[in-house]
């Protein structure tokens, strides 16, 4: 029998990966350079907004290929055991690897749905299917995160979340009040 709340498309995944992996990723990420993220709208017009998260593309460390790994399994997880019932869906082509996002004090992600066109390089291409977030640290208070206007998801390093990425799970991230957020993103198709 399908399910028809949309609350239960979002999986949260424990212990994905311990706090010592969750440290050093941190560690890690505090060296190296940022930019600052842009929002991009339907047209493929940047949206400026000056709260807007950090992020960083492209990594290539060992944490990135652990991580690789982590989404692989959140995946799989998530396709073939937690909707199993949906044997039509039974898989997925490919995943962008993770971008970071670090959301320091009064910064934000504003709120959106994660169907994006223009994300893939030249030889990846895809319309995301699935959202792959996953969290790094706890250490911070505010960016709490919104799904469906109320609908406040507590993430804790270690833990990956998986939902669908379309326009029935928009999402937001509230300002940060105090210490560094910490996360990655991966998107499915």
């Amino acid at each position: 029998m399908f399910k028809y709340d949309v609350r239960d498309y979002v999986k949260i995944y424990d212990k994905c990966f311990d706090e010592s992996f969750c440290n050093n990723s941190v560690q890690y990420l505090n060296q190296q350079t940022w930019i600052k993220s842009m929002m991009v709208d339907y047209n493929n017009n940047e949206v400026p907004n000056d709260n807007e998260l950090s992020v960083l593309y492209n990594d290539s460390s060992i944490f990135t290929e652990h991580i690789t790994n982590f989404i692989r399994e959140a995946v799989s997880r998530y396709i073939l055991t937690d909707f199993k019932e949906y044997k039509w869906f039974a898989g997925w082509n490919n995943y962008r690897l993770p971008k970071y996002n670090r959301y320091d004090v009064n910064t934000e992600m504003t709120v959106h749905c994660d169907h994006i066109h223009g994300l893939f390089d030249g030889k990846n291409k895809g319309i995301p299917i699935l959202s792959v977030l996953g969290s790094l640290n706890n250490d911070y208070e505010g960016g709490e995160f919104i799904m469906f206007n109320e609908y406040d998801i507590k993430l804790k390093a270690g833990q990956i979340m998986v939902f669908p990425s379309n326009f029935i799970y928009p999402h937001k991230v509230l300002p940060v009040k105090s210490g560094v957020r910490y996360t990655f993103v991966s998107w499915v198709w």
